[in-house]
Order: C-alpha cells, then structure tokens, then sequence
C-alpha cells in the first residue's frame, strides 16, 4: 500500500458532487460544497480518495437535537449544509507542525510521529477569527497572486486548527466581547440575534453599546448589519440560492427591507451585485 506522502496530488475529478473549486496547489486542495440533507446524489458520503488529510469546516450550526456534524439523523427535516473542505499533503502538513511540535493538539500527535491521521476531520467554524480566514478562502481579495493568497491563508487555517490556543487571561470586558462577536457570527440568520446575544453574554444594552463603541467603532446593530451583508454577498456570488432564500439566510424577514439594506451598503441591488460583483472591501464596514 503507498504511504500517504507519496499518493499523488488531487485533481478536481476527485471532488464530490455540487463542489466549487477554489484552489489546486501541489500540496492543498480547497474547495467549497452546499447540498440538502434529502438530496439522493448530494448528501451521500463520499471517501476522500487521495490519502491526503482532510479537514471539513461546517459554516453552518448543526441539527440542534443531532449535534453530530455534518450529518443529520433526522429524516423528516431538510437541512443546508455548508461545508469548506481542505486537503492538505501529509509530509507538507508535518513540516508545518514540527517545529511547533509541543502544541500540537493531542489527536495530531501520533500523526507527526508517521502515523496515519484521520482521512476527514469534521470541525465547526466557532472562533470568530477562524471565521474570518473561511471567508477570505470562500472569496478572496482582488490581488495579484492568488497562489500565494492561498498559501498564507491555509497557513493561517494550520495554526487554529491544528495547535492548543494559549491560555490568555482576559480582562472580563474582552471575555465578554468576544463571546458577543462569536454569537452574532454564529447565528447571522436569526432575526433577533441582538436582543438573545445580549441576554447570552449577561450585559445591558448601554454596556453593550460601549463594549463594541470602544472596540469595533460602532454599535452592536450595525456591526451585525455588516455581518449580514457582507455574508449575503458572498452568497449572492457563490450559491444560487434566490434572493429571497439568502435574505431569510441573513436574518432579514422582509425582502424589501433587506434589498433596501444592501443597496446602502454596496450601492447596487442584490439582483446586479450576483450579476456584477464588487469586491468586499473594509470600506464603510467591519473595522
């Protein structure tokens, strides 16, 4: 049998049904698939054919009853799921751990050792800045190397998925920001995210508005607007779910309102941003 080092480099013939290829390196493959839990061909589970490490991010909150993910048990629900898939060349991926060895998580450990690691790894987008790295990957920048785009950003997926965060004291302020900036990440599509974020987290509205003033720059609702938006654009260009679909998605009940909302924020209707994107810049949002 070949060691997994020397198998060789995926090709896109090997993704599975409804994939959107967005990078093919000699040593990662990364690419994004949507389906429906009662899709037939779609939701069936696929082996990952070429020996190579494979992670799989959920971009979206499991069952709640079926917490196992991506899978859902429940036969009677139609369930999205959202997954950012990475492929990762073992010996690659070993040189990146070694010299950081003593940090490495447990379950990776007899994997820098020679061992075999786990032919799928099924994760889920928590950590608001890990999220921020899955939408980079999902809808890269405007620049002039896309490969070396790629390569830092799989760098930085490296780093939070495979090592032991360090132990920070935090002062209680930061603590409580950043459980508020990973719930309102985490739960985009639900239209009263504010008010439960704030009852979440155990903080009044006015401290709340000071907490995110001080250190974001705005208030808590625009910066979940931001959020809102700026997901729905990387909807609106990379799914064909209908704009109504993407609105719900977002946490907008009224497609009106929500068309009137994203026209102030990118100067267009949500109909001719699928047809002419523009890119996502910092400008006028998240600081």
């Amino acid at each position: 049998m070949a060691s997994r080092a020397t198998l060789g480099c995926p090709v896109e013939a090997d993704l599975p049904v409804g994939s959107r290829l967005l990078c093919h390196l000699p040593h990662a493959l990364v690419f994004e698939r949507r389906f429906y839990s009662d899709d037939p061909l779609q939701a069936q589970e696929f082996s990952n054919p070429t020996g190579w490490v494979e992670f799989v991010l959920s971009l979206r909150p499991p069952d709640p009853e079926h917490l196992t993910c991506p899978r859902t048990f429940r036969t009677d629900v139609r369930y999205l799921h959202h997954h950012l898939v990475v492929r990762l060349e073992p010996t690659s991926l070993r040189a990146l751990l070694l010299p950081d060895a003593e940090r490495v998580l447990p379950e990776m450990k007899p994997f820098l050792s020679g061992a075999d690691a786990p032919d799928t790894l099924y994760l889920m987008v928590s950590n608001p800045l890990l999220g921020g790295v899955v939408e980079a990957l999902l809808m890269p920048p405007p620049v002039g190397s896309l490969r070396l785009f790629y390569e830092a950003k799989l760098r930085e997926l490296v780093a939070y998925l495979c090592f032991a965060q360090p132990e920070v004291q935090t002062a209680p302020d930061e603590a409580r920001l950043r459980e508020a900036l990973a719930y309102l990440q985490a739960h985009l599509s639900d239209p009263d995210a504010l008010h439960k974020m704030t009852e979440q987290v155990g903080v009044g509205a006015r401290q709340c508005q000071r907490l995110f003033r001080v250190a974001v720059g705005c208030s808590p609702s625009e910066y979940l607007t931001e959020l809102r938006l700026r997901k729905a654009a990387i909807l609106l260009t990379t799914t064909d779910l209908t704009i109504s679909e993407i609105a719900l998605e977002v946490g907008y009940l009224s497609l009106s309102h929500f068309s009137r909302m994203f026209s102030q924020r990118f100067g267009k209707t949500p109909r001719a941003f699928r047809a002419n994107p523009s890119p996502l810049t910092e400008e006028g949002g998240l600081k």
